[in-house]
């Protein structure tokens, strides 16, 4: 093929949706698709008899020329991917960005024994590109998330302990108030019943019960205080006492 126009023997790979380009073996084009038109903005007739790293100088290096001579001696077929090569043969989309292009590379026997044209196909992989991306960032954001719920979850589990060990402390000292109170008026009870109960004593015991009570109604307003602010912070000493008592997390 000698001409400047995509006709001849692949005339119809210009009806394909991706890019072909057939290159000889001093790297002139000889036949440029109208989808390679399209996407590249670059006529058959314009690129075609041009060495194609002249054209596209980017090309004019050891990792791809090393691919194409092989492919010219008729080597096995290789493929440069996207995402490492994004495009062989520059092309842009409509918004500017680079067509991301997964391009094979295979020889074509010519009517010459041991010569061989190199082929390259182009496939348009942006939107699938678009996709894995969208992909990996929905991943990412669902692990984030996942961390973040699971970080959440912690503190809940840790704030809740401690609310919980708060809550046991206070229910210790009514506890101990209430007995305390409990066995006071049982002693006065019991001397006013065998008739050996003093006034004074009396007196004493009473202000005594009723000091247990004005403490045991403010160990109720601290609870209730603590509760609504979700105090965490407890005494080393009553933590050690839960400990013992079993109250681990």
């Amino acid at each position: 093929m000698t001409g400047k126009t995509s006709t001849g023997p692949w005339q119809g790979m210009d009806f394909l949706p991706a890019g072909i380009c057939i290159i000889d073996a001093g790297y002139v084009v000889r036949y440029w698709n109208a989808c390679l038109e399209e996407w590249t903005g670059i006529t058959a007739e314009e690129v075609i008899g041009q060495r194609i790293t002249e054209r596209f100088p980017a090309l004019d290096r050891t990792t791809v020329i090393s691919r194409i001579d092989q492919t010219l001696r008729g080597g096995a077929p290789s493929v440069f991917s996207s995402q490492i090569h994004t495009f062989v043969i520059p092309s842009y989309l409509q918004d500017g960005s680079a067509r991301a292009q997964r391009t094979s590379l295979i020889p074509l026997a010519t009517d010459m024994e041991g010569l061989y044209h190199a082929m390259f196909i182009c496939e348009d992989v942006s939107a699938l590109t678009e996709q894995v991306k969208a992909f990996r960032e929905m991943r990412n954001n669902t692990l984030y998330e996942l961390e973040e719920r699971k970080k959440a979850e912690m503190e809940m589990k840790d704030a809740y302990e401690d609310l919980l060990s708060f809550l046991l402390e206070y229910l210790s000292e009514l506890s101990e108030g209430a007995r305390n109170a409990s066995d006071d008026l049982d002693a006065v009870v019991k001397s006013i019943e065998a008739g050996t109960a003093e006034d004074q004593d009396i007196r004493t015991c009473l202000l005594r019960v009723m000091d247990t009570s004005t403490s045991l109604e403010r160990t109720l307003s601290d609870l209730a205080v603590a509760v609504a602010e979700r105090k965490k912070e407890i005494p080393d000493v009553f933590k050690k006492s839960l400990i013992e008592r079993g109250y681990t997390s």
